[in-house]
């Protein structure tokens, strides 16, 4: 009985022993827990820290860029650059004078086909009736080619965007850092968005198709047609308005008349989104692809050759100068500022031109039956020397005839030839230089002679008619 007892009183202090070398471990345990935590909330702290401080940077970002756009108010969306009309008497346009890059025709909206506005809105903006001036679908379908392909080119641009970029952030063509580019592009979705609120789709599509650069020095759907079809834009067909449709992406490599074949694959692409988004029939769709339109547009340039190849008439040359001229002395422009009104703004001249009149008078001009036979050329001269001891003598025409005088009584300043005159020009500049001066300046003309004009005037009015 001892025994068993002692036994039990044995294991009874094992497993006390067990229990205290346990709990001499547990403070230890403990410490090391508490610091593994610590060490986790440190961490967890510190990084939402900096997404927070990413974020505000972010942000404050974000509304800088926003800060630096233009104010929706000062925005004009309106296409710069229209070409301007001369009209004779009876209301004829006459002439028509432009800049390279300002030869717009303006029409409203109404003018331009729906097929045109179809096939415009299909290739560039599938969405243009949905958003809200940015493409969120295009932006994230873009934004997925990029990464799983590398490739940036996707574009994602709005027509509202493209508009802007055309008429508000004109000098896009000079960013030259990524960063440039994309303040741009995020003042450019901003606005885009404004301007969806302040103006209707309608509105901003019918100076969209004013803008657009159409190649071959064409900006804008109507000076495109023009250029093109040798027609206004109203009378285009659909397989013409695709065909105008598709160059806006690159205007030289689907220019139809220099690159037909690119086009006029460009042409197809335009014409399966249309059918695609339901804008046309499938017999429309076929007849528009089997459509001959590059012939036509051959045969459109050789009339705008002749059409071109017009000179400008003495009167229209004088109304030219008359206009930059009242513009200058009476609204007080800079003649830089009214040569590009005259040629960019858009104006309608109406003139006293009688058409009839003026042909009339450019016939006899032209013709060499009405000059004499021997034309002579009249010298206009003047120098300017410097003595080696450095006083300066001016010499004239009248001088020079003076000079040559004294040697023969008849000389005058009318020569058989220009040749002829030089040589005497030469040789009394060789007789002022003789004695060491050197040319300060010269000035020799051969105009010739004899000279005319003739003005034809309404005694009634005063008008000049030609």
């Amino acid at each position: 009985m001892k025994r068993i007892i002692k036994e039990e009183y044995y294991e009874l202090r094992k497993k006390i022993h067990f229990q205290e070398a346990e709990c001499s471990d547990l403070p230890y345990f403990h410490a090391g827990k508490r610091a593994h935590v610590s060490f986790i909330r440190v961490l967890f702290t510190a990084l939402i820290a900096v997404c927070v401080m990413v974020v505000c940077l972010g942000i404050g970002s974000f509304r800088g860029v926003i800060a630096g756009a233009p104010d929706v108010n000062d925005v004009d969306i309106s296409p710069l650059g229209y070409a301007t009309f001369l009209y004779d008497d009876q209301g004829t346009q006459i002439r028509q004078l432009s800049a390279p890059t300002s030869n717009r025709l303006p029409v409203s909206l109404d003018q331009i086909p729906v097929s045109l506005q179809h096939a415009v809105v299909a290739i560039e903006d599938e969405r243009f009736y949905e958003h809200n001036g940015i493409d969120v679908r295009g932006i994230a379908r873009a934004g997925m080619k990029a990464i799983t392909t590398g490739n940036f080119s996707e574009g994602a641009s709005t027509i509202t965007q493209q508009l802007l970029k055309n008429n508000v952030f004109t000098d896009w063509t000079n960013e030259s850092t990524q960063l440039e580019r994309f303040t741009r592009k995020f003042q450019e979705q901003y606005l885009a968005v404004q301007i969806e609120k302040k103006y209707d789709k309608n509105v901003i599509l019918e100076n969209y198709l004013n803008t657009i650069n159409l190649g071959a020095g064409s900006y804008g759907v109507q000076a495109a047609s023009k250029k093109y079809f040798n027609k206004d834009v109203w009378d285009l067909n659909l397989s013409e308005c695709a065909t105008l449709a598709g160059i806006t992406q690159n205007p030289t490599k689907f220019n139809p008349i220099t690159n037909p074949k690119a086009n006029s694959k460009r042409r197809k692409e335009v014409l399966d989104h249309m059918l695609d988004q339901n804008y046309i029939s499938q017999d429309e769709y076929n007849a528009a692809l089997n459509d001959d339109v590059y012939s036509r547009i051959q045969a459109a340039q050789l009339e705008n050759t002749e059409e071109e190849s017009t000179v400008y008439t003495y009167f229209e040359d004088e109304v030219t100068n008359q206009v930059i001229s009242d513009l200058m002395n009476i609204k007080g422009y800079t003649k830089t500022q009214a040569t590009n009104l005259l040629y960019s703004g858009g104006l309608k001249i109406m003139t006293t031109l009688d058409s009839n009149m003026q042909q009339i008078l450019d016939e006899e001009y032209a013709n060499p039956d009405n000059y004499p036979a021997n034309v002579q050329y009249e010298l206009d001269y003047a120098l300017t020397v410097q003595s080696p001891d450095g006083k300066q003598t001016n010499y004239s025409k009248e001088m020079l005839q003076l000079y040559f005088r004294d040697q023969d009584p008849e000389f005058d300043l009318l020569f058989d030839s220009p040749e002829e005159g030089q040589q005497y020009v030469d040789q009394y500049k060789a007789n002022i230089l003789a004695d060491g001066s050197t040319v300060v300046s010269e000035r020799v003309n051969f105009a010739p002679q004899p000279q005319s004009s003739m003005t034809v005037i309404d005694q009634h009015t005063g008008y000049v008619k030609a």
